[in-house]
């Protein structure tokens, strides 16, 4: 037997895909495919002198002293697998992943980050494929290995890691070449946010809240604020996520104050779209039936009835559904798990003696002292615990009890203070948490105490910006904080030191958004406080002014870029503020500030329209154009109902945008704005052609054409265009309709607008399918999809999808187009889309057509299975195979 590796080692971790399922089907025999499994990997690992130290199931981890040898391990196994008879199982896949580094090694067994690693680069491989970090190719550089290459797959963030791993795949010749990119946290279905800081301990309480998900489909984490729940949360869903087909989603409800919004919320986090008439937790329902989905609900203490009702309703809907819930209390309903999350572990200083030689060694294996070792650290690299300090430490940890934040805060002050004074000071500051009758504090006034302890450290020009920056909702830019926040106690230059000294003091974070950009950040009990802080200083309508000025001339500045060639760039920008334009909307509102929230509607249009929740936003314009103050027939009026006429059409509300086109256009004509009057009126035409009013629209498009003749307004000619090639197709002229389309597509293509792109695109395919020129229909629709996921919109992938079914249809591949019909139809119930009465018109052709030229069920059988492919696989098949 093969010694144990000492030093740098080479792991080599392995599992065989989809054993559950092999022992579900052929009970009688795995037993023995199993043992022959195991001795063909013991036997080729004693040949290369790797070191079995754990098996876990069907699962190995084994140990080598040189990559060289784990590489060639590998290879032999992955050929002898291939090459051995299974039996009646068939083929047997198995999944490999390898990574070199230190490790420590005792009682058998190895620990160390090292091994963490190897084993998220083996569960992000597929089965029959070898993957390799860069440090083992690096190692096997100046290495001669015949045959054998490394493909490069790029950089993946690995569940569970803070650092991306740059993945490399084993090719060489008895090997599959072929595999789906590495089952990454990029790939897998999910929005679960990046961790930048290291996660300490808990390896108990994760196993058990794994355990208990496994038996509930509610599991509500509860504790005192403070304790991490919510990391607890996001771990237990990082590591699942290959257990959720459709994927892993986290929504936030911290900045909701309105219960009636969570359904809202949790759709725009899944990516539902409300549907007209029809109550948003009825689409969820519908949505969520099916599906497989962990849903992690972040601090719900605050709407815990609400959310106690509307979860009950999703989980009798949805048997594949679950949800884990992270909250001060539990929900209280039927069917509930409950875990409460504790704090660290501690050694106690009130149970127990601290004394001895190595009270440094035996204090820091306790969680609560990793933590304030490495936090303190962060700020102190030369910080460390010794038998001198180990007291104090331990006081320290004992008298927050555990708690994370509350850790976190004092070990920020270890580059002020040393342990000793932090320890001295609490005597002061957390006399509720000393004595008394502890058990009967209410959770919150814990926490309350910790920030106020934070609070009361600060300067009085820190805790002018510290309240300030409670008017802000989610993130924070530099720039916004030096606008809203300075003034009156707060010069502008020291806003950037004051912001690092709240950073220093733990009070605020730092992230950065997808452009690289810094953003400023509070959890979100210190938001509160601050906020609270804000309102008792009697400042808070002036901050949500200066709030609202900056954000709305920051709308107003970046709406051009929403029509330009860099629009996905300014989407970004968009999406990281969305929480800020929506706060100052709803201010907009409250405070009579009608006129500027006018203003808001046409500059926030677009990235609604692709990006935002439109629901929400018609509650928005709709309160906007209906007060008093804003019945002024002015330009700006015009303008906004212009954008709300546009939201209206695109969320599928034709009597609601046809009253605003209606009320703008006059209002265009009475300011002298002609070009505006015939822009909306061209949109009008659309929704007039949509309702069967082919006369009366191709009346307004020509009115389009000539009065781009007059004003050479080339935006006006190719919505002109556009429209007068759908008549055309209305009218039979193929032909007609396939050029106009085109002409209007090289205009908007010099104008550089792709969202609308897009929109000319699905014009084009109409004809260009009608007329035989498949090929070109491809080129569009293909096009057109990347568009979409560019720029991150899912509602026109429906429209997309029936594009497809339609070409596959008139190359009377009839079980293809049946499957891509079924495929749409899902999707449009998935996004809450809907047919206009034209578009339903030529469903129903098309639909006639497909029975036509298959049975009926022969396409009921495509249909189904169309619907329960994903979004994303059916595109990639539809791309594919048309």
């Amino acid at each position: 037997m093969a010694e144990a590796p000492q030093g740098t080692i080479s792991f080599l971790f392995t599992d065989i895909v989809g054993s559950t399922k092999l022992w579900e089907r052929f009970p009688n025999i795995m037993g023995g495919v199993i043992a022959r499994h195991d001795a063909l990997m013991r036997a080729t690992f004693e040949m290369r002198r790797g070191f079995v130290f754990k098996t876990v199931g069907d699962s190995f981890c084994v140990a080598f002293p040189t990559v060289n040898d784990a590489v060639l391990s590998a290879l032999d196994l992955q050929r002898a697998i291939a090459a051995e008879n299974w039996g009646e199982i068939g083929i047997m896949m198995v999944r490999m992943g390898i990574h070199t580094g230190t490790a420590e090694f005792r009682d058998g067994d190895y620990f160390g980050g090292t091994l963490n690693r190897a084993a998220r680069i083996e569960a992000a491989a597929h089965g029959g494929q070898i993957l390799l970090s860069q440090l083992c190719v690096e190692l096997l550089s100046d290495e001669t290995l015949d045959g054998l290459q490394f493909k490069s797959l790029g950089e993946h963030r690995l569940r569970n890691l803070e650092r991306p791993e740059h993945l490399y795949q084993a090719v060489a010749e008895g090997l599959l070449v072929d595999f789906p990119p590495p089952r990454s946290m990029e790939v897998l279905p999910n929005n679960l946010p990046v961790q930048t800081t290291s996660f300490i301990g808990r390896v108990r309480e994760l196993e058990e809240v794994r355990h208990l998900l496994e038996g509930t489909h509610l599991l509500t984490l509860v504790g005192t604020g403070g304790t991490g729940k919510t990391r607890v949360a996001l771990e237990t869903g990082a590591a699942l996520i290959n257990e959720f087909r459709d994927g892993v989603w986290l929504a936030e409800l911290a900045p909701l104050t309105d219960p009636a919004r969570i359904p809202e919320i949790v759709a725009n986090t899944l990516g539902v779209r409300e549907e007209p008439e029809r109550p948003l937790q009825e689409t969820l329902i519908n949505f969520l039936k099916g599906k497989t989905i962990l849903l992690i609900l972040d601090n719900c203490e605050h709407l815990l009835p609400a959310c106690a009702t509307l979860v009950s309703e999703w989980l009798r809907a949805s048997p594949n559904l679950k949800v884990l819930a992270a909250s001060r209390h539990s929900f209280g309903i039927s069917g509930e798990t409950t875990y409460h999350v504790p704090p660290l572990k501690i050694l106690d200083m009130r149970t127990n003696e601290f004394e001895g030689a190595n009270m440094a060694e035996r204090l820091s294996q306790y969680d609560a002292v990793k933590l304030f070792i490495e936090r303190a650290r962060a700020v102190n690299p030369s910080f460390s615990v010794t038998n001198e300090n180990a007291p104090s430490v331990a006081e320290i940890c004992t008298r927050l009890d555990g708690i994370p934040l509350a850790i976190e805060l004092a070990a920020a002050r270890v580059r002020l203070l040393s342990v000793d004074q932090i320890a001295a000071r609490l005597d002061d500051r957390f006399r509720l948490l000393k004595g008394g009758n502890r058990d009967g504090l209410p959770h919150q006034q814990t926490l309350q105490a910790l920030i106020d302890w934070s609070y009361d450290l600060l300067s009085e020009t820190e805790r002018i910006l510290f309240r300030r920056l409670g008017v802000f909702v989610v993130g924070r830019t530099l720039e916004a904080l030096e606008k809203v926040c300075a003034g009156e106690g707060v010069d502008e230059a020291d806003v950037l030191d004051l912001l690092q000294q709240l950073m220093d003091k733990s009070l605020v974070a730092v992230e950065y958004d997808k452009r690289g950009q810094t953003r400023y950040t509070m959890i979100e009990s210190v938001w509160q406080y601050a906020r609270e802080k804000l309102e008792a200083s009697g400042e808070g309508d002036t901050l949500r002014n200066r709030h609202m000025d900056y954000f709305l001339v920051l709308a107003e500045e970046i709406a051009p870029h929403f029509l330009e060639n860099d629009q996905q760039e300014w989407l970004e920008r968009f999406a990281e503020e969305r929480f800020n334009f929506r706060a100052i909307t709803e201010w907009a509102i409250r405070s009579g500030r009608i006129q500027d929230g006018l203003r808001l509607l046409p500059a926030l249009a677009r990235p609604v329209e692709v990006r935002g929740n439109i629901g929400l936003v018609r509650g928005y314009y709709q309160a906007l154009l209906k007060h008093p103050d804003s019945e002024e027939p002015t330009l700006l009026r015009a303008h906004a109902l212009d954008a709300a006429g546009r939201l209206a059409w695109v969320e599928d509300h034709y009597d609601d945008a046809r009253k605003y086109y209606v009320e703008a256009i006059e209002l265009f004509q009475k300011h002298e704005k002609p070009v505006d009057a015939a822009l909306t009126t061209c949109f009008l035409a659309f929704l007039n052609r949509g309702d069967g009013n082919i006369d009366l629209a191709e009346k307004q498009f020509l009115q389009g054409i000539e009065a781009d003749k007059k004003y050479n307004e080339p935006k006006l000619r190719a919505v002109a265009l556009s429209g007068l090639g759908t008549v055309a197709q209305d009218r039979g002229d193929i032909t007609g309709a396939l050029e106009l389309k085109e002409e209007s597509l090289a205009i908007y293509r010099k104008l550089g607008d792709r969202w609308v792109i897009g929109y000319i695109l699905w014009g084009v395919i109409r004809p260009a399918i009608a007329s035989g020129k498949i090929d070109r229909a491809k080129q569009a629709m293909c096009e057109w999809a990347q568009i979409a996921q560019d720029l991150h919109n899912q509602w026109v992938l429906p429209y997309i999808m029936e594009s497809f079914a339609a070409a596959a249809l008139a190359l009377k591949e009839s079980d293809r187009a049946a499957r891509f019909f079924g495929a749409a139809e899902a999707m449009r119930e998935r996004y809450a889309t809907q047919f206009s009465l034209a578009e339903k018109k030529e469903h129903e052709e098309f639909i006639a057509g497909l029975r036509a030229q298959l049975s009926e069920p022969k396409l009921k059988a495509a249909w189904m299975a169309g619907r329960d492919l994903s979004s994303t696989d059916a595109l990639k098949e539809a791309r594919a195979n048309i």
